[in-house]
């Protein structure tokens, strides 16, 4: 009876040394993805990330691309003051081409509740971390405030 308990008590043991060595390695690896721009296997198609029907990204990456998209347009157009807009959409799409997001972020302003600002921002990506969300190249951008402003 006796050998028959140590039996059981070490296989216990090994598995829980092997639930424990599988967490470390788990978590750490879950941590990277919640933080990281989604990385699609996409044979060449562009693929919806965010619209009002499709919701693949995660509360902390929707921020991400959201500062991204403002920094990009303070680049070209700004700086803006973003407290006096309001967001109305955010559409985020994994393009053809590797880390590379095209952005459609629709505001307004708090003021003229009427008039809806569309900015359109196609970014390349130094790299999938979105900690570092001020490292990207700008591929392409149109912007209802540079119509605007000219």
């Amino acid at each position: 009876m006796t050998t028959k308990l140590q039996k059981y008590k070490h296989r216990a043991v090994l598995i829980g040394y092997v639930v424990i060595l599988a967490l470390a390695f788990l978590i750490p690896q879950m941590y990277r993805n919640a933080h990281s721009a989604p990385y699609c296997y996409s044979s060449g198609t562009q693929i919806t990330l965010q619209n009002k029907d499709t919701h693949k990204l995660n509360d902390y990456q929707k921020q991400q691309f959201t500062k991204m998209v403002k920094l990009a347009i303070d680049k070209k157009d700004g700086p803006f003051d973003w407290s006096t807009y309001q967001t109305v959409s955010l559409e985020v799409y994994k393009m053809k081409k590797p880390s590379v997001y095209g952005i459609i972020y629709k505001i307004r302003p708090r003021f003229h509740q009427e008039n809806t600002i569309t900015n359109s921002v196609i970014i390349k990506l130094s790299d999938r971390d979105l900690k570092t969300y001020h490292k990207f190249s700008i591929q392409g951008y149109s912007s209802d405030f540079s119509n605007y402003l000219n």
